[in-house]
């Protein structure tokens, strides 16, 4: 019997191999992230597949206390069968490695060389947990867990030498493959906020990087081609896409551009959004002082835009809400933006952000460090401090645009930006079954806050007779379904008003 059960094994375990790379994922998976209890059926509403759990929730050293003690799943056991429940297909993780006992030391997340076994056994035990291969399964599985990813972010989360995290990439590569064929192993995410803001090509790669701001940029442009350099240990690229949502085609060519020095290809991975932060890794409430002392400034917005930006942030700091309305807004439209960016780039899987607001970053004392981020929550909700367990108190613009933009791209297929003569106008078209969808909006080039004209232009778009729909992305306090007008093409072409607001266009039923 036993014999049999093993034969089934693995031939399970061979069929999920042919069917869990990563690159075998035809169209964009859309995520969600941070994923707390509580959360699952709310967020099963969008009808996304994937999610992203809070990786603070089972760190290494939270799920073994000492090193002779067992695993402990309870939490992970708990948030994969909540998000299953709820539906999610695809659930993303991400293995923080902090273990005060194991750790190297305070800035080392790496095990020392006696805790390597330990290590082995904590990843290797994680993938067969959730493999779906019939052994040492979590009682339960719907569905087997295909993506891991070793540490948060190639920046300061990883605060290690990079040959000390390339040695513990290695052993957690071998562990989790031991364990399970068809896993995706992904290295720490590259950050790389503002380093493409002047779309430099390969021949200034190195001076844009060098160019960056140190203080958050924890990791060279060298340390990164050492990883790239190993793709042995790896099983697709990762970054984090923080800044302008079109930053994400000047890293795709990055990545593209390294990996073909090195004669490779991969599936390229968005493990993390935020919106784009305007300010970020310091204040922003403030306009003027010591560079050291001021946040550092994201495209599209510039020096000149820092006082405006100063009383823009003490807005929401102080809880203005209508200025927090407005905030909600630019984040569903940058969502979508951004989702829709990444699809048009071929990538794997891209994570929306975030499902709550940061409420910690909200702190008046720490004005505003983590910029928009802070307040882009998708719902309102209560924490429970004692269990983490989240209940929704209220659903917000960027929630509703979230699905609304994934009831259009789903099963979509040909997706491709149009040509224009305006550098500023992005149209993006693709097929969903029989029906032809077309996105569109005018990128400013300039920092947008409340009030100002956000500038307009017409477009002309080729669709054939007959009227259309022209759908706006739902964006604006308490808008539940989108706003919705016909348009009838004149000689099948349909001129469209753009603004900064994505549009949607498809044929009338």
């Amino acid at each position: 019997m036993k014999a049999g059960l093993a034969f089934v094994g693995v031939i399970v375990t061979a069929l999920l191999s042919l069917s869990s790379s990563g690159a075998q994922d035809k169209n964009l998976l859309i995520g969600v992230e941070y994923a707390f209890p509580g959360l699952g059926k709310t967020f099963a509403e969008l009808r996304i597949p994937a999610v992203k759990l809070y990786p603070g929730l089972f760190a290494w050293g939270k799920m073994q206390k000492a090193p002779e003690a067992a695993i402990d799943f309870t939490m992970l056991d708990r948030l994969v069968r909540d998000y299953h429940d709820a539906g999610f297909q695809e659930i993303y993780i991400s293995l923080s490695t902090i273990n005060k006992w194991a750790n190297k030391g305070p800035k080392n997340y790496t095990p020392k060389a006696e805790y390597g076994p330990h290590f082995d056994k904590w990843i290797q035990a994680i993938v067969e947990r959730y493999d779906g291969d019939g052994t040492d399964d979590m009682p339960g599985l719907k569905r087997p867990l295909r993506y891991y990813e070793i540490s948060e972010e190639f920046s300061s989360y990883t605060p290690e030498p990079t040959a000390d995290y390339l040695a513990m990439l290695e052993r957690a590569y071998k562990a989790a493959h031991a364990a399970f064929p068809g896993v995706t192993v992904l290295h720490a995410a590259f950050l790389t906020t503002t380093v493409f803001k002047d779309h430099p090509g390969p021949a200034r790669y190195a001076a844009a990087f060098a160019a960056a701001p140190k203080r958050f940029m924890d990791k060279t442009l060298a340390d990164i081609r050492a990883l790239l350099s190993r793709p042995d240990i790896f099983d697709a690229v990762n970054f984090h896409s923080l800044g302008d949502p079109l930053e994400i085609e000047d890293n795709v060519a990055w990545l593209r551009h390294e990996m073909a020095q090195r004669k490779y290809e991969r599936p390229i991975f968005i493990s993390d959004t935020s919106p784009n932060f305007l300010i970020g890794w310091g204040p922003a409430t403030r306009a003027s002082g010591p560079p050291a002392t001021l946040g550092i400034l994201v495209p599209p917005a510039t020096e000149k835009d820092r006082p405006r930006l100063a009383q823009y942030f003490q807005k929401l700091v102080d809880g203005d809400k209508a200025t927090i309305d407005w905030n909600h807004g630019f984040v569903a439209d940058d969502m979508v933006k951004r989702v829709v960016v990444a699809a048009e780039q071929k990538v794997v899987l891209i994570n929306t952000a975030f499902m709550e607001d940061l409420v910690l970053l909200q702190a008046k004392f720490l004005q505003a460090g983590a910029g928009t981020s802070a307040w882009a929550g998708f719902v309102g909700s209560k924490i429970n401090i004692f269990n983490e367990r989240r209940t929704v108190t209220g659903k917000r613009a960027p929630f509703y645009a979230v699905g609304q933009l994934q009831g259009h791209l789903r099963d979509y297929a040909d997706l491709r930006r149009l040509p224009h003569a305006d550098k500023h106008v992005r149209i993006y078209r693709w097929q969903q079954g029989q029906r032809t969808i077309w996105l569109a909006w005018l990128d400013p080039g300039k920092l947008l806050l409340p009030g100002d004209d956000p500038g307009a232009k017409m477009v002309h778009l080729k669709t054939g007779p007959g009227d259309f729909i022209v759908e706006r992305a739902i964006d604006r306090p308490g808008q539940t379904a989108p706003d919705q007008a016909t348009l009838t093409a004149e000689a099948g072409i349909v001129s469209l008003k753009l603004t900064a607001r994505p549009v949607y266009l498809f044929a009338r039923k």
